[in-house]
């Protein structure tokens, strides 16, 4: 079937959401439709590293999803991901959430004891891994109930991520989209002599953070953002959503090196950093 694309013109980048933007109050479907379907969306990017455009993005998260349906996750379930700041660490954020699944970001700095723990406490079944960080995924899922480890480029006693793209009996971006409920996204925090404390942020709550950094930030195509360590992951989450949902760039940025940042955000022109809080620059780079 032939999908017709058209340019986001600009009174359909500023659609409000909650006017029919989104499929069953879920953000994910709302911004991945909108994706799908329009010519010049803007780029998901790492420094130095992978780079796709916004309609290819929304191609493999929906591909990937319905390569997780077809290995039997299902909405409710919790999928870990290790992965740092970079294009692999949001589409399987985004992927987990397509599923209707609670996406669990981890830090891959933490404890491995740490790990485990929030692990085991949110009864999480997989985990999204890039490859470096695959042997260390390989040992959360042995101390764990996680029954499956999916790396990026493939790594032993794991699955390829590229195996999530392949059709299958059941493989369809055509099916029912999942509901908001039950999903969501979930973080976690390390106190000193405390179990981890996690929360998990409902579609509502995404949905009005969006409302909120969409309305102050003002992005436009040909804006980029800085997606950087430091930030919440929903900030991060939501930064991204917002930048894609009018036409603008994403950039993720691993390396906390003042002066990597420095020449990432001068190359790409970003207009809006992540951190401390996802806000516009003042000056544009020169």
């Amino acid at each position: 079937m032939r999908v017709e694309r058209r340019p986001c013109t600009g009174s359909e980048s500023s659609v409000h959401p909650s006017r029919g933007g989104l499929q069953n109050g879920s953000l994910i479907h709302g911004l991945l439709d909108r994706l799908r379907y329009c010519v010049d969306s803007g780029m998901v990017a790492d420094h130095k590293g992978m780079r796709m455009s916004g309609a290819e993005f929304a191609g493999v998260v929906y591909r990937a999803a319905a390569g997780l349906r077809s290995r039997g996750l299902h909405p409710e379930d919790v999928v870990a991901v290790l992965a740092p700041v970079s294009t692999a660490r949001l589409v399987s954020v985004c992927t987990a959430l397509a599923v209707g699944c609670v996406a669990l970001p981890l830090q891959p700095s933490s404890d491995v004891d740490i790990l485990i723990k929030v692990l085991v406490d949110t009864d999480a079944r997989m985990i999204l891994a890039t490859g470096e960080l695959a042997p260390l995924a390989v040992r959360l899922a042995d101390c764990s109930r996680v029954r499956q480890v999916v790396s990026f480029g493939g790594a032993p006693e794991t699955t390829p991520f590229a195996d999530l793209l392949r059709p299958g009996p059941r493989h369809s971006s055509s099916g029912t989209v999942p509901g908001p409920h039950g999903s969501g996204l979930m973080d976690y925090t390390v106190l000193p002599d405390a179990s981890p404390r996690t929360v998990c942020h409902s579609p509502w709550e995404l949905i009005a953070h969006f409302l909120r950094l969409n309305t102050g930030l003002r992005l436009s195509r040909g804006d980029t953002v800085v997606l950087e360590n430091g930030m919440t992951e929903c900030d991060r989450y939501i930064l991204a959503a917002v930048a894609l949902w009018n036409g603008a760039s994403v950039l993720s940025l691993a390396d906390e090196n003042a002066t990597v940042a420095a020449t990432a955000l001068r190359a790409h022109q970003a207009v809006v950093r992540g951190v401390p809080l996802p806000s516009r620059m003042s000056l544009r780079p020169a």
